[in-house]
């Protein structure tokens, strides 16, 4: 990590104030822009110097600012430029102060709790929302970009302390304005949250982020982490042929309206899907309001507030400090740091949108994908399915380009898990599960009525022997 008491570094119009980090990509840094009034905190990213040597990483570098810069919705996080400095790329993205839900979700459960099925609905109306926009922008000359979001899953979706719900980024979508399209040896996104066309190497359109959408919202409804480890062929073609249960067989409160409306955006074909995120955000916003109407932004805030009381006073703290343009103080003394360690308030200070345009990715032979196939668990049956000539690798990807599997060593693991939670590999606490009823009845209630029912009997005996 960069030296806490070092001077900012200058970098264009931005003061880079801390290494946060590193990835396959580059270095991340908390920096201030300087350029607006008040000065604000945001998030650069700089490119690797070997990685700006490759004229086709580039090229996808240079296509991606044509799409990201002009993205402005309330629920997109703001990529606020991509260029070059003194022969150094770097993106300059939004500080969002919250959490990734991968992250919320965790810490929820670690405390033992559950999401409020009314603030689910509401994270997925509003990524519906950002969706809408983003499928419908359009290039300088109001033509369509048919952008495709393809990598929808909980780390890279946010909350923040002002209960705005945000997609991170759009570092994997399909565009036409993108001249370098993605290796048909790379298959990119999330394996549990992936559509089956998608999965199968098929032209996907907004629908895909359709079905994405409804894989975040049944894993926050069941309450129920998806799989990300496993055989990475396996999981492939699990997510080329999806079989979903309701989220209410996993968490009963769930009403049968909402199963139905989650199942629709989870059809495994296209045409049987909401047409758009639109009408799936207006059903979803129907839901909310029919059963839990209190559920709105500012109850979204304090829950995250509560659960990440901590990490929001230092957060608001050292970002007081950095438009201030005061240097950002990790003395235990400090009142401002209230007694935490240093290092702990560093790792607090991780924004979502660190690791944004870094994703999961599957290297693979460019002629195989999963085909149509009952799915099977392993080992319960013959698979006769074709095989693929080459080993099936999982990495990570930026603007479509795989890196090398010795370049993984360089993601440092802490720091992924603190914006990521559980979806980098952290083991989730078991959710609590449904009290076991008998009739409606508690077990213990029932118990508890049988003892005194015997203990009096049992007294009744010993009186009517007395009388005799």
């Amino acid at each position: 990590m960069q030296d806490e008491n070092a001077a900012p570094i200058p970098f264009g119009q931005y003061q880079l104030l801390r290494r946060i980090g590193a990835g396959g990509m580059g270095e991340v840094f908390l920096a201030r822009d300087d350029a607006v009034v008040p000065p604000r905190a945001c998030v650069v990213k700089k490119v690797l110097p070997h990685l700006a040597q490759n004229r086709q990483f580039v090229g996808r570098f240079l296509d991606e600012s044509k799409v990201v810069v002009n993205l402005r919705h309330p629920n997109i996080a703001r990529v606020y430029a991509m260029g070059e400095v003194d022969g150094h790329y770097y993106l300059a993205m939004e500080y969002v102060q919250g959490k990734t839900v991968s992250r919320f979700m965790h810490r929820l459960r670690q405390r033992k709790e559950e999401m409020p099925i009314g603030l689910i609905l509401l994270i997925g109306e509003r990524m519906c929302q950002g969706l809408a926009y983003a499928h419908d922008a359009t290039d300088a000359h109001g033509n369509p970009l048919h952008l495709v979001h393809r990598d929808l899953s909980p780390a890279n979706v946010c909350v923040s302390y002002r209960g705005e719900v945000k997609i991170i980024d759009f570092g994997a979508a399909q565009s036409t304005l993108k001249e370098e399209q993605t290796a048909p040896r790379v298959v990119i996104g999330n394996l549990a949250y992936m559509s089956p066309e998608q999965a199968k190497k098929q032209l996907v359109d907004r629908r895909a982020d359709v079905y994405s959408t409804g894989a975040v919202l049944w894993e926050l409804l069941a309450w129920k982490p998806l799989p990300q480890k496993g055989d990475p062929i396996e999981r492939w073609r699990r997510a080329a042929n999806p079989v979903w249960d309701p989220p209410s067989r996993h968490r009963p409160s769930v009403p049968p309206e909402v199963d139905a409306v989650v199942l629709k955006a989870l059809s495994r074909e296209a045409k049987d899907r909401y047409p758009d995120a639109l009408a799936f955000g207006a059903e979803l916003a129907k839901l909310r309001a029919r059963f839990a109407p209190g559920a709105n932004d500012a109850a979204l805030a304090e829950l995250l507030a509560r659960v990440f009381g901590e990490e929001k006073a230092l957060e608001d703290a050292a970002l007081a400090e950095i438009t201030a343009r005061s240097p950002i103080s990790d003395d235990p003394t400090d009142p401002a740091v209230s007694g935490a360690r240093a290092q702990t308030r560093v790792e607090m200070l991780l924004p979502p949108t660190a690791l944004a345009f870094e994703h999961a990715a599957l290297s693979a032979p460019a002629d195989y994908a999963p085909q149509d196939e009952p799915v099977t668990e392993p080992g319960a049956g013959p698979d006769f399915s074709r095989p693929p000539s080459e080993p099936v690798n999982e990495a990570r990807a930026a603007f479509g380009f795989s890196f090398p599997s010795d370049a993984h060593r360089s993601l440092e693991p802490a720091w992924v898990r603190e914006i990521e939670g559980i979806s980098s590999g952290e083991q989730a606490v078991p959710a609590r599960p449904p009290p076991v009823t008998i009739g409606g009845i508690s077990p213990w209630l029932l118990y508890t009525a049988a003892f005194l029912g015997a203990l009096g009997v049992g007294f009744l005996g010993v009186w009517l022997l007395a009388r005799l």
